[in-house]
């Protein structure tokens, strides 16, 4: 647990020695890379789901080609080798001569493409239609993998520096939040309301109790907390800063709006890593078994088609 400095002990030692150049939730780390894709990138993304949805309609409602035809049939091939080279990543991961092909990150960069496009193929080879009890199991263990690996994916940002950095330790979140957390407190301190409601903010959130009802809730209890607090704290900060301009803040409300959001979601992140470990660990006992699950269905679909 971080235990805050009291403020007027923050206030004399940064009196006394300079500020530090970095900035709350930098986590700066050599692995960290940005995941959020530019505004372009957006775009691309927007108009290819909605062709993408377009397309599926008129498939769904026309007759273009069946399941059978050989149209249909290799994009259900194409579809299943995609699903089947999803296994190249843990694969890759957990097998010795395979650690130096290549770096782990771009080998989940293909998991992740694979898991969306391959999918995508399948869907479009039924034709979004349900003709027979295996093709029916096979298409909802597919659906169940895939609904898996997209909560996978949002946890496991959780507990890694970005996408594709390596795995965070709940120490080493902790000494990042600890050296940037009294800088940021310290120059709010024209705000003493706010550094009241930080630190409040704080404490509740790492003494909750760690029963699992508690951890099951505590991302939505805590998330909406924060956000409801840095809502006031805006609002506090703005009305504060029209008749007041600090040194550290010239500029306006902006940057210590943003300095006191930063500090709330690096707290929240402390409070919620061990959550979120858990989650990861009870996830992957579920995801694994599901993917053997699949390939099952999968392998039995395709004798059934062939049979009859």
């Amino acid at each position: 647990m971080v235990v805050a400095e009291p403020l007027q002990q923050v206030r004399e030692r940064t009196t006394k020695a300079p500020r530090p150049a970095t900035r709350l939730a930098s986590n700066s780390d050599e692995d960290t890379t940005s995941d959020s894709p530019s505004l372009p990138g957006r775009l691309l993304v927007f108009v290819l789901v909605g062709v993408s949805m377009w397309v599926a309609y008129n498939v769904a409602t026309g007759k273009y080609y069946t399941p059978r035809s050989n149209f249909g049939f290799y994009l259900g091939v194409v579809g299943s080798v995609m699903m089947l080279l999803m296994l190249a990543y843990p694969l890759r991961k957990h097998v010795p001569f395979m650690h130096r092909w290549g770096a782990l990150k771009n080998w989940f960069r293909i998991h992740m493409i694979m898991g969306i496009v391959g999918p995508t193929l399948i869907l479009f080879h039924s034709t979004f239609h349900l003709r027979s009890l295996n093709a029916t199991i096979a298409l909802f263990s597919m659906l169940g993998v895939v609904i898996s690996g997209i909560i996978g994916r949002f946890i496991y940002t959780k507990i890694h520096y970005g996408l594709y950095g390596r795995r965070a330790t709940l120490e080493k979140i902790q000494a990042e939040f600890a050296g940037h957390s009294n800088d940021a407190k310290s120059r709010l301190h024209f705000a003493p309301r706010v550094e009241r409601w930080l630190q409040s903010f704080e404490r509740d959130s790492m003494q909750l109790d760690r029963s699992f009802t508690s951890h099951l809730f505590s991302p939505l209890t805590i998330g909406l907390k924060r956000r409801i607090l840095s809502f006031r704290c805006a609002r506090e900060l703005r009305n504060i800063l029209k008749t007041e301009r600090p040194p550290e803040f010239r500029g306006g409300a902006t940057e210590a709006i943003r300095l006191a959001s930063a500090y709330l979601r690096e707290s929240e992140r402390v409070a919620q890593f061990s959550t979120y470990e858990r989650f990861f660990s009870l996830w992957h006992m579920l995801h694994v078994p599901l993917i053997y699950i699949l390939a099952a269905c999968t392998i039995f679909h395709i004798v059934a088609v062939y049979m009859y």
